[in-house]
């Protein structure tokens, strides 16, 4: 793939995974290898899991502490070159906060998205008012950044359109979240229309829980699965208001895919959801 024009992210986790594999071959441990690179064995993990790029003499030492043979290194060492390259700019540049920002990268490369929020329309559904009202909402923000975030979420949002094979999104959500007047009734009621919009995509799912469901699997977890191309490993993300936190070990994967199997079987059908979505919107 290297070569193919794309994300450092995709050649980060795809590195990381062929030096996983290398690692294991040989029985080593992440122990081992930060013992010979004399680091600690979280830098191990996050090279292996696609979070970091590898410097090209500490990846010598690892190919030679494996035994890589020449045929072997070669594939290894261009994805390390093409991991190690930077991202083109943006319009919203590094007002993305750090714990926020892999994610984002992760998310534009994922081949599917399974989201469940109990309160709020998720970044990649918002209407600009809408996600505007919400970023001005929190003190946290720099109001001069205002209009580079929300041209991030607009940038989000281009997946579920964009290219050959747009991304694959199904959303459950809260009745809650369709019920909080975000920004006014005029910019609320303007942002369940466009979840009606978007709800005839073909690649989009999305459900909303009804209040009268009561309490279910997921109840106070909002999360996010990304899924993966390529055998790569899923990903599940955790955020709250300064940190945020990415599971990728596959048993924890495995049951937040449990949950989210749990839910959309609590949620109501998507017909019945934009039933209700249109039943709120007018009484707005």
């Amino acid at each position: 793939m290297a070569g193919s024009g794309a994300s450092p992210t995709v050649y980060k986790r795809q590195l990381g995974m062929a030096l996983t594999t290398l690692r294991e071959s040989v029985g080593k441990t992440q122990d081992h290898a930060a013992e010979v690179l004399e680091c600690s064995p979280a830098k191990i993990r996050r090279i292996e899991v696609g979070d970091v790029a590898i410097r090209a003499a500490e990846l010598r030492v690892l190919l030679e502490f494996y035994g890589a043979t020449r045929q072997a290194r070669k594939p290894i060492e261009e994805l390390a070159r093409e991991a190690r390259k930077r991202r083109p700019r943006t319009p919203y540049g590094t007002v993305l906060p750090d714990f926020f920002r892999r994610y984002f990268n992760l998310e534009q490369i994922a081949t599917e998205v399974l989201l469940y929020h109990p309160e709020l329309v998720p970044g990649q559904f918002q209407t600009d008012e809408y996600a505007r009202a919400l970023i001005e909402a929190n003190p946290l923000h720099n109001p001069n950044e205002v209009d580079r975030l929300v041209e991030a979420r607009k940038a989000r949002q281009a997946r579920l359109v964009e290219g050959s094979t747009p991304q694959m999104q199904h959303v459950v959500l809260h009745e809650a979240a369709i019920r909080t007047v975000v920004g006014g009734p005029e910019v609320m009621r303007a942002q369940l229309h466009h979840l009606k919009k978007l709800s005839h995509l073909t690649n989009v799912t999305i459900q909303v829980i009804p209040f009268t469901a009561g309490a279910h699997a997921a109840s106070n977890f909002p999360f996010i699965l990304l899924r993966f191309a390529d055998n790569q490993r899923n990903i599940v993300y955790l955020e709250d208001l300064t940190t945020a936190n990415s599971v990728d070990e596959p048993g924890h994967v495995a049951q937040y895919e449990t949950i989210f199997r749990h839910i959309v079987g609590t949620a109501l059908s998507p017909a019945k959801s934009m039933a209700l979505v249109t039943t709120v919107a007018g009484e707005l």
